[in-house]
């Protein structure tokens, strides 16, 4: 039997009541720091109301809507996806719904949908993994690859995301290299805009294109070199703004959506509500689902009669 030095025997109760009181502060016993591993599962109960609502009897809307989650609290996205799974929906992959805009041959469930959400925020993850695995449930994380690469704390980790990544339950996606942020276009205060979107104040179009396109494949690279398995499916541009919904250039949407579907079958974006579909061109639709939204509205807006 090893045994050791008599001073260093003397240490482990002391070592032994460090240990006891970090437990008490929530270290993790995997090894990782407190505070970056998934919260229990809140326990959900279901009105008669609700149940009633949310009946698999209703009539859905064509096609595979995507939702793009906010601003979730743990209690709150455990009632949607526990009214979710209450209505007979079930997750699909990114690679499923690229089948079906392109009008491959593919098997989806009668009441498909596609669970993701932007950034890369490490409680996008610590909030929603248990509810997820629960109803067996898969996402989709679209990440900010800038912050990862500063350690923002804030942040999943490289190393987190290649855990999400094999585990099969995450699909991380790119949303933005460095440009997950506003540039400054014109002398006026409120000059500012996406920087995807917009020309700065001295940037001719080619000027542009060089700092975006060069972004996008900077933030590719990155992905593949820290994400095993990461396959380019899906692009979501921050603020869901590709030039669409603002610019100061109107070359600039289609100039960016041309680039983006060389790399990328499905582009995203978050000012319609147009499901997914065979045959749908990009971009397509997301239904934002923050925190004010409640699950009658989030109800009204996949079922038919909701909003358009």
């Amino acid at each position: 039997m090893y045994h050791l030095p008599g001073a260093a025997a003397g240490l482990l109760p002391g070592l032994a009541c460090l240990c006891i009181a970090l437990a008490a502060c929530g270290g993790s016993g995997d090894g990782s720091p407190s505070g970056r591993t998934p919260v229990p599962a809140p326990r959900v109960s279901l009105s008669p109301t609700e149940l009633d609502l949310w009946s698999p009897a209703a009539r859905l809307r064509a096609g595979v809507p995507v939702l793009v989650h906010r601003g979730v609290t743990p209690g709150a996205f455990a009632r949607q996806m526990a009214l979710l799974d209450h209505a007979g929906y079930d997750t699909v992959t990114l690679e499923d719904l690229v089948s079906l805009v392109r009008g491959r041959a593919v098997a989806l469930p009668p009441r498909p949908v596609l669970l993701t959400f932007d950034g890369g925020r490490l409680d996008s993850w610590t909030r929603t993994d248990a509810v997820l695995r629960q109803h067996g449930f898969g996402a989709v994380l679209f990440v900010d690859v800038g912050r990862i690469e500063e350690d923002d704390p804030a942040y999943l980790t490289w190393e987190e995301l290649a855990r999400l990544q094999v585990s099969g339950h995450w699909d991380v996606q790119l949303e933005s290299g460095t440009g997950n942020r506003l540039i400054r276009y014109g002398p006026a205060p409120d000059d500012v805009g996406p920087f995807y979107a917009y020309r700065g104040s001295e940037e001719v179009l080619g000027g542009w294109r060089e700092r975006v396109f060069s972004d996008v494949t900077y933030g590719e690279e990155q992905l593949a070199f820290h994400v095993p398995g990461h396959r380019p499916l899906a692009f979501a541009p921050p603020h869901g703004n590709y030039g669409q919904a603002g610019t100061n250039d109107r070359r600039i949407p289609r100039l960016l959506l041309a680039r983006l579907e060389l790399d990328f079958a499905l582009v995203f974006a978050r000012d319609r509500d147009v499901f997914a579909s065979r045959g749908a061109e990009n971009p397509l639709g997301r239904i934002e689902v923050a925190r004010g939204t409640s699950e009658t509205e989030l109800h009204a807006r996949l079922t038919e009669g909701g909003a358009p």
